[in-house]
Parts: structure tokens; C-alpha cells; sequence
């Protein structure tokens, strides 16, 4: 087990995993997709209701 320095230590800055170029790049990918799918379920949907 690793030792842990005791007393006070610096104040660490979380690491901001969300703001990072590759997550955005991800989340904007997934968003986009889901928007696609939902538009397309949509459609076959309103096509079966008036139809």
C-alpha cells in the first residue's frame, strides 16, 4: 500500500475530463447520432399514425 504524505498538501485542481477535445468530440458525435435515430423514428412513426 502506498504511504500518504501527512499535513497539509497543496490544493489539487480536479482534472476536467469533461472539458476535453476528445470527450466534446464524442458527446457532439453521440448527440448527433441519437438526433438522427430519434428523427428517423419519428418519421416512421408519424407515417404509421397517418397512414
Amino acid at each position: 500500500m502506498a504511504a500518504q504524505p501527512i499535513g497539509p498538501q497543496p490544493a489539487r485542481q480536479p482534472a476536467h475530463w469533461y472539458a476535453s477535445p476528445t470527450f466534446s468530440s464524442s458527446y457532439r458525435t453521440a448527440a448527433l447520432r441519437a438526433g438522427a435515430i430519434a428523427l428517423v423514428l419519428l418519421v416512421i412513426l408519424a407515417a404509421i399514425v397517418l397512414t
